[in-house]
C-alpha cells in the first residue's frame, strides 16, 4: 500500500468527500462541521456496518464456541477463553494501529477502502482455516489472523461517523449503527443454528455478505484524500499516536473508560451465553442456537427501538448523558436477572434487558464520543483509540471468566453475571463526570 502525495485541490473548509480540511481548520478554535449527508449515504453505511459486525459477531457469539466444543468438549470453557483472549490482545494493538495508518494512507483507491478490501480477504482465508481446523491450537492461530482482518475493516469504517457526518445527524446515524450491530448479533445466532451441519459456510458466509456490501459502498461513500501533505514518519511515531494524555483530554478519557466498563459486563454475557444454555439450562447446541436466535429475534424490536429512539432523542434534546445512565442501569438489571435464571423464559427476559441496554448505549455512546473527539482531522486515530476500550474487555474478560466460573463447585454463572452487573454500572458513573457534554 503506497503512500503518495494527493493531487492539488482548492483550499476549502470541508472537502467534497465530507472530510475536514486541516489546513483551514487549524486556523479556528473549532473544526467546521461537514455537510449533511443523504439518506442513501446513511443507508449504505448502516448496511456496511451490519455486514462488518456480522463478520465479527458470527464467530464470537456462536461460531468459535460451537467449533471448540466439537473438538474439546471437556475443556471448552478454558479453551474458548484462551482463544478469544489471545485474539483480543492482538486486537488491542492492531486496531488502533490500523486506524492511524488509514489516516495516512494515500492511494488512488482512497485511504480507507484499501484497508477494508485487505481485511475482507484476510477474514475469508482465516475463517476457512478455523472451520477446517482439527485442533484448538490451529483455531487460535487462525483467529488471530482473522482479528487482524477485522481490525482493518472496522478501523476504516469508524472514522466515517466523526469525519463525514455532521453533529446534527450523528445521533441518528449512531443509533442506526448501534441497531445494526444488535441485528448482526441476532443474525449470527440464526445463521449459526441453521449451519451447524456446515461449519465452513458458518464462517465464510458473513465474509461473503461483507464483500457484496463493500462493492456498493465503493460507489456511494466518498473516500477522497484530505487536503494535507503527507509527512512520512517512523513507525515508532505511529505507535506514539495511539497514546493520549487523559488529563489533557479528560472527557474523552471518561468516554473511553465508560465504554470499557460497559463492554466488560456485556462480554461476560456474550462470550459464555451458549455454554450457559448448555450447562445450566441443559440444551443441546442446536436447540441452544435456536433459542438464541428466537430471543434475539424478539430482541430486534427492543434493541432497534432503544437504539433509534435513544439516538434521535439525544439529538433532539442535545443531551447524551441521561441515556448512558439508563443504558448502564438496564445492563446491570439484565445481568443480575441472568445470574439467577433457572430456565429459558427468565434467560429471555434478562437478555432483552441486556439487548435494550446495548442498543441504547451503542448509539448514544458513539454520538457522545464523536462530539468529544479532540481532532476530527485525525478521526481514524481517535475513534480507533476509543474502539480499544471495547476490545480490551474481550481480552481480559474471557481470561478472568473461567476463574470466576470455578468459584464454589464450578460453572458458577451466578458469580460471573453478578460481577458483570457491578462492573457495567461504571459506565453511568464515568458519564456523570463528563463536563463538556450534557
Amino acid at each position: 500500500m503506497s503512500l503518495t502525495d494527493p493531487m492539488e485541490t482548492p483550499t476549502v473548509a470541508v472537502t467534497a468527500g465530507g472530510e475536514l480540511n486541516p489546513a483551514v481548520a487549524a486556523d479556528h478554535s473549532e473544526f467546521p462541521e461537514p455537510s449533511r449527508v443523504s439518506a442513501w449515504f446513511i443507508t449504505v453505511y448502516t448496511v456496511m456496518t451490519f455486514a462488518a459486525n456480522l463478520t465479527m459477531l458470527g464467530p464470537m457469539l456462536f461460531g468459535l464456541a460451537y467449533k471448540i466444543q466439537l473438538i474439546d468438549p471437556d475443556g471448552k470453557e478454558a479453551s474458548l477463553g484462551l482463544v478469544v483472549g489471545i485474539g483480543a490482545l492482538f486486537n488491542i494493538v492492531v486496531t488502533p494501529l490500523a486506524g492511524v495508518l488509514s489516516d495516512r494512507t494515500r492511494t488512488r483507491f482512497g485511504r480507507r477502502r484499501p484497508w477494508i478490501a485487505a481485511g475482507i480477504a484476510i477474514c475469508a482465508a482465516a475463517g476457512s482455516t478455523i472451520a477446517l481446523a482439527p485442533s484448538v491450537l490451529l483455531i487460535g492461530t487462525a483467529w488471530v489472523v482473522y482479528i487482524i482482518g477485522l481490525a482493518a475493516v472496522l478501523s476504516a469504517l469508524a472514522p466515517v461517523l466523526a469525519g463525514q457526518i455532521p453533529k446534527a445527524q450523528r445521533g441518528k446515524v449512531g443509533a442506526l449503527s448501534g441497531a445494526s450491530t444488535q441485528l448482526a448479533g441476532v443474525a449470527a445466532s440464526v445463521a449459526g443454528s441453521l449451519l451447524t451441519g456446515n461449519v465452513l459456510l458458518m464462517f465464510v458466509l458473513p465474509v461473503g455478505l461483507l464483500l457484496v456490501a463493500f462493492v456498493v459502498y465503493i460507489f456511494v461513500i466518498p473516500d477522497r484524500l484530505p487536503v494535507k501533505a503527507v509527512v512520512r514518519e517512523p513507525l515508532s511515531r505511529v505507535f506514539q499516536q495511539l497514546i493520549f494524555d487523559p488529563r489533557k483530554h479528560r472527557d474523552f478519557a471518561l468516554v473511553w473508560f465508560g465504554r470499557f466498563f460497559f463492554q466488560v459486563g456485556l462480554t461476560f454475557f456474550s462470550t459464555y451465553q451458549l455454554y450457559f444454555l448448555l450447562d445450566r439450562i441443559g440444551l443441546t447446541p442446536e436447540t441452544a442456537g435456536q433459542r438464541l436466535a428466537l430471543v434475539g429475534g424478539i430482541g430486534i424490536i427492543v434493541t432497534t427501538g432503544f437504539a433509534i429512539v435513544g439516538g434521535i432523542l439525544s439529538d433532539k434534546v442535545q443531551r447524551r448523558k441521561p441515556f448512558i445512565y439508563l443504558a448502564s442501569a438496564l445492563a446491570a438489571t439484565g445481568l443480575s436477572l441472568m445470574a439467577f435464571a433457572p430456565n429459558v423464559p427468565v434467560y429471555a427476559i434478562a437478555t432483552l434487558f441486556i439487548l435494550a441496554a446495548a442498543g441504547l448505549f451503542g448509539s448514544v455512546d458513539l454520538a457522545l464520543a464523536s462530539d468529544l473527539v479532540p481532532d476530527r482531522s485525525e478521526a481514524g486515530r481517535w475513534m480507533s483509540i476509543l474502539n480499544v476500550a471495547g476490545y480490551i474487555p474481550s481480552a481480559v474478560a474471557p481470561v478472568v471468566a473461567p476463574m470466576i466460573l470455578l468459584v464454589g463447585e464450578g460453572q458458577n454463572y451466578t458469580a460471573l453475571y453478578l460481577t458483570g452487573a457491578l462492573i457495567a454500572t461504571g459506565a453511568g458513573l464515568t458519564a456523570w463526570r463528563i463536563r463538556k457534554a450534557r
